[in-house]
């Protein structure tokens, strides 16, 4: 159904057309260049408000058409920021004279804040590392002064099963001059560091492990072998030197007598 509007914009548009064709339509009589002026310009101004209102019109037809667009809605999540868990870096200006190296510290265990570094923690962890140089020191030194008090040592451990077997061979079964010294590792004040010293040295990071003359020639099963193929008294003597002065078996002494 036509709107009101239109059929009235209808009818006039049909009667301003047929009064323009019943106007050219009809002859007129001669009237002179006044009259033919006069008709020029009724001609121009009827088809101008034609024109004009073919153009309304056709625009008001396009609208009536044209569907409107709808509003386009914002997204949910729009404007909401997301959440960075990034730590922020503050920069703090250096002043003049001080160091360039600068270091970054956390502070609440989010943000980071770039700082010069602190000479004293420098040198405080230097500290530790020129107190343990110092304590090797002190374990050599003390590995030194045992390996002096004989020429066959035996590092052991009191509770240890194999530590006993071999102090029970070296020890019982053989007269050995000078006598094997023993370090129960468990009890000496720098027990754990020996042994690590030790293992450096010799390879063998277990006990029992008996050195003669600064030379290892095994742990517990080591000594035992030794023992059965009638060779310990022989390996002791041939790395002792002249610091072994007398290694026999005790059982061949009573045999002898």
């Amino acid at each position: 159904m036509l709107s009101q509007r239109r059929i009235r914009l209808l009818l006039i548009a049909a009667v301003v057309l047929m009064v323009t064709i019943f106007y050219y339509s009809v002859p007129l009589p001669y009237t002179g260049d006044a009259g033919t002026i006069q008709n020029q310009r009724f001609y121009r101004s009827t088809v101008a408000a034609i024109e004009a209102h073919r153009e309304t019109k056709e625009a008001a037809s396009k609208q009536d058409v044209q569907p409107q667009k709808p509003a386009p809605q914002k997204p949910v999540e729009e404007n909401v920021k997301p959440v960075v868990e990034e730590a922020d870096t503050v920069k703090v200006a250096i002043p003049k004279g001080a160091s360039e190296e600068m270091e970054e510290i956390s502070i609440a265990g989010r943000t980071k804040m770039t700082v010069p570094k602190n000479k004293d923690q420098d040198s405080s962890k230097q500290e530790p590392a020129q107190a343990s140089s110092e304590d090797d020191s002190e374990v050599k030194n003390e590995l030194n002064a045992i390996l002096k008090r004989s020429p066959i040592v035996i590092f052991s451990k009191s509770y240890c099963p194999y530590s006993k077997r071999a102090k029970s061979i070296l020890l019982d079964k053989y007269n050995i001059v000078p006598a094997p010294h023993v370090v129960e590792l468990d009890q000496h004040a720098m027990g754990k560091q020996l042994q690590l010293l030790l293992a450096k040295n010799t390879g063998r990071h277990t006990v029992p492990n008996v050195l003669v003359n600064g030379k290892s020639i095994g742990g517990g099963d080591d000594v035992t072998a030794l023992d059965e193929k009638d060779e310990l008294a022989s390996t002791l003597k041939s790395l002792g030197g002249k610091w072994v002065q007398e290694v026999d078996r005790k059982d061949q002494n009573k045999q002898a007598e």
